[in-house]
């Protein structure tokens, strides 16, 4: 029999109580979260299950005056609920955004979300008008939830009028505040907080500041219009190198993502400014910085200058080779109505570096058949084995062997027909192999009825055949080649 007078007994007899009402007490309050949860989800289904049809029908631009006031019925927890769908999952078009901003403001939605991303702290209770529970826990966590949330949402309506706000909430002390206000600012794309996202560009590049994360200032930046690119004048102007190689880079970017958009972009100065072209010709593009030479080619291959075709000779010949490498690259997004001369970027064919050689056959395939003929014709020429098996690679890799056993077999002359019965003799054996296994059997029949004669005359005259195929014979004795071989 136990004595419970004892000391010890009496303490483990409390601790064991203590353990078994905290044990009770834990499970007490899973049940009622659970109970909590259940009854928030049966909620969220029975919201969207009445008024999903209706604010469908709104966004597809029929106006219901009774929807409208039905939605106005609800509180502004419950409205978060159901429009919140849209907002992080949807792919919403621009006219079904344009409706979305106009309902929203209607609902005063809008309201709500600037007042949170300008306080910082929730502007309404956490929990609906019957007493369910909101879709946030409460506290300081629930306050963050809520002003991330009315940030992204007001960067997906592309609500102008609100950059002010997204701008100071750039200095929130929170990253994730700050990038979610630095996407918004980018998706919203207001002209006049772009001065602003540059002096915070000055700031970080110079260590004056740590935050905004600047890859995320950067990103933010290049979502701006073209138009927004006068502004960077301070930053490509600055003596400081990596402020004008970032400020570089946001530029070079804009001007690419707006190429992708309009495949004809030119740009004439009223579009990127006088004072930014002459910079980018006179000044940029013989930086001391070679990071920023290399991305000036870039932008000047789309300015419609006469002084654009000097400028881009000059860095194709510039002594640093990635400098080289980003303009032979450049010139096969050339916009102007004369193309560049075929033999600048043919020089680059003989380019110490082996990634400009590379480049320099991706854009001379790039230019059509004249820059292909002047490639064709390097190949049957030049004694450097080591470019010669980089042009095949390229081929190869970029489905051009296709076209060339294609051309051969509708009986294609010139300097087609000669590369084609060099790769299949010598070169690219298996790769014409494998390019005749997927032709239909017409199509490799005609090619197999001419090319056989021509391997019939190598093997039956090797030593005048290597002497007619040898590289270091001239161009023009390649050319010359008996009628039955090329023909």
């Amino acid at each position: 029999m136990v004595n419970i007078s004892t000391p010890v007994t009496h303490w483990a007899l409390m601790t064991l109580i203590f353990v078994l009402m905290g044990t009770f007490l834990l499970i007490a309050v899973a049940l009622i979260r659970r109970w909590q949860q259940i009854r928030f989800a049966r909620h969220v289904h029975t919201l969207h299950h009445r008024y999903r049809p209706v604010l469908a029908r709104l966004l597809s631009g029929a106006r219901s005056a009774g929807g409208i006031e039905a939605l106005r019925e609800l509180p502004l927890a419950d409205l978060e609920l159901l429009f919140d769908p849209l907002f992080s999952q949807r792919k919403l078009t621009e006219r079904q955004l344009v409706f979305l901003e106009a309902l929203c403001a209607d609902l005063g939605l809008i309201a709500l979300w600037q007042s949170r991303s300008a306080a910082g702290h929730t502007a309404t209770p956490l929990y609906s008008g019957d007493g369910t529970p909101g879709n946030h826990p409460g506290g300081a966590a629930g306050r963050y939830l809520l002003r991330a949330k009315s940030i992204r949402n007001l960067g997906k309506l592309r609500h102008r009028p609100s950059w002010p706000l997204l701008v100071n909430a750039v200095d929130d002390r929170h990253p994730d505040i700050q990038l979610l206000a630095l996407r918004s600012l980018g998706a919203m794309g207001a002209p006049e907080s772009f001065p602003f996202l540059r002096e915070r560009l000055h700031a970080v590049v110079q260590r004056e500041s740590t935050s905004p994360p600047l890859a995320g200032l950067q990103a933010a930046m290049v979502s701006f219009d073209l138009s927004c690119a006068p502004a960077l004048l301070p930053s490509l102007r600055h003596p400081d190198r990596h402020l004008r190689l970032h400020a570089m880079e946001i530029l070079r970017t804009m001007v690419g993502r707006e190429a992708a958009r309009q495949p004809r972009l030119i740009l004439i100065q009223e579009l990127l400014s006088p004072p930014v072209v002459d910079l980018l010709l006179t000044v940029l593009a013989v930086d001391l910085s070679a990071e920023v030479r290399a991305r000036v080619a870039d932008v000047i291959v789309f300015v419609a200058d006469a002084r654009a075709t000097s400028v881009l000779h000059d860095l194709l010949i510039d002594r640093q080779w990635f400098v080289r490498l980003h303009t032979v690259r450049a010139l096969s997004q050339w916009r102007q109505t004369t193309k560049p001369q075929h033999l600048e970027v043919g020089d680059c064919l003989h380019d110490p570096h082996w990634r400009v050689r590379e480049t320099a056959i991706q854009t001379l395939i790039s230019f059509g058949q004249k820059g292909r003929d002047h490639l064709y014709k390097h190949f049957l020429t030049s004694p450097d084995h080591n470019t010669r098996a980089q042009i095949v690679e390229v081929i190869e890799r970029t489905g051009l062997m296709s076209v060339l056993v294609e051309e051969y077999s509708t009986g294609t002359k010139g300097v087609e027909a000669l590369m084609v019965e060099y790769l299949a003799s010598d070169t690219a054996p298996m790769g014409i192999s494998g390019v005749l296994r997927t032709l239909e059997p017409e199509s490799r029949k005609r090619f197999l009825d001419r090319f056989l004669p021509y391997a019939e005359a190598t093997m039956r005259f090797p030593e005048e055949t290597h002497t007619e195929m040898g590289s270091s014979l001239s161009l023009q004795q390649i050319l010359e080649f008996p009628p039955h071989l090329a023909a």
